[in-house]
């Protein structure tokens, strides 16, 4: 059966001879999977629904971001980490570790998530999973079930301000198609990564060999934060469109199992078809309005405010954070956080 889709913005997939899978990346390059689990998951329903998502929710949605999907970022970081050598599971682990994103991303958290909770798709990741077939395929490939536990494998994920793959994988495909980091640093990037003291070792880090790269990274990372991530007009489109979403969903119009079922373009046309005047009016503002001018805007409290302190390892006993080995880094870090947490 013919196989070949576009992931996203930067990414292909296509089968080839042999039921192998050719990954085409343009910031990563090409990779063919031939592991079985791999290929059958990257294939499955579950792993293809995140094609239909915006990896930015509403913004991308709506065109006023560039298009990344999650699926696009979840082979990224199962490309980062298989870069380095992970384990079979570690890659399982970074290939799945968005699979339970709802329509939208987190503007979902904004509406349906309590005060206090995490994102919406973590918490109930469980509930989703126990619908699908994922659990099956990892039994059939002997893979542990752990794997859907990403916080267990380091390479995956990893408190911030380090580097993990998912970190990293959002920082590079975003910074480049918001034109905040040159693709050819981007590739320098994926270059410059390794796994200290290796991608088996219990305690195992992603690291950098290039302290003047990391800080170009660090620096475009938190351009996107600024531009995007944190953008308080880009917040006010997520809050505004999470109200409408927890009304219906409140008031029993649309059920919330449907968000891990269809694409959000078809979740849109939901939203649309069963507001009422007042909802569709608030829908029509986002489409035909788009950002709203952030002077006067402000973050909500506890926003997010994203940098990273990449750490550096060339030959060293042990690896050291940029903000050490860069130390105007460090500065230069504290106070964009001071600036953004007075906005």
């Amino acid at each position: 059966m013919s196989f070949s889709i576009s992931a996203g913005l930067f990414q292909t997939h296509r089968l080839i001879e042999n039921d192998g899978i050719l990954i085409g990346d343009e910031i990563y390059g090409e990779e063919i999977v031939h592991e079985p689990v791999l290929v059958e998951l990257l294939r499955s329903p579950e792993v293809q629904r995140l094609q239909g998502i915006c990896q930015h929710g509403v913004s991308g949605f709506l065109g006023l971001t560039p298009r990344v999907t999650r699926l696009e970022h979840s082979v990224g970081a199962f490309l980062l980490v298989r870069r380095v050598g992970a384990t079979i599971e570690e890659q399982v682990a970074a290939l799945l570790h968005d699979i339970s994103h709802t329509n939208l991303s987190h503007v979902i958290d904004f509406a349906l998530s309590k005060p206090g909770e995490g994102s919406y798709h973590e918490v109930h990741k469980t509930r989703y999973l126990k619908t699908t077939q994922l659990p099956d395929i990892l039994a059939k490939h002997g893979i542990d079930q752990r794997v859907f536990e990403e916080e267990l494998f380091p390479l995956v994920e990893m408190p911030s301000p380090h580097l993990c793959a998912d970190r990293l994988d959002y920082a590079l495909r975003d910074s480049v198609s918001y034109g905040k980091l040159a693709i050819e640093d981007a590739r320098r990037v994926v270059g410059a990564l390794k796994a200290f003291p290796s991608a088996t070792a219990t305690h195992r880090l992603l690291v950098l060999d290039d302290p003047h790269l990391a800080l170009i990274l660090s620096r475009a990372y938190i351009a996107a934060d600024e531009a995007v991530w944190a953008n308080p007009a880009h917040v006010d489109m997520c809050e505004r469109t999470g109200r409408v979403i927890r009304e219906l969903v409140e008031a029993g119009c649309i059920d919330d199992k449907v968000l891990w079922q269809v694409s959000d373009t078809e979740f849109w046309a939901l939203l649309r078809q069963t507001a009422n005047p007042e909802q569709l009016r608030a829908i029509e503002r986002l489409e035909e309005e788009g950002a709203p001018e952030d002077s006067g805007l402000r973050l909500p409290p506890g926003s997010k405010i994203r940098t990273i302190d990449p750490d550096i390892w060339q030959g060293e006993k042990q690896p050291a954070p940029l903000s050490t080995v860069l130390p105007t880094w460090e500065l230069e870090r504290k106070q964009y956080i001071l600036s953004r947490s007075q906005r």
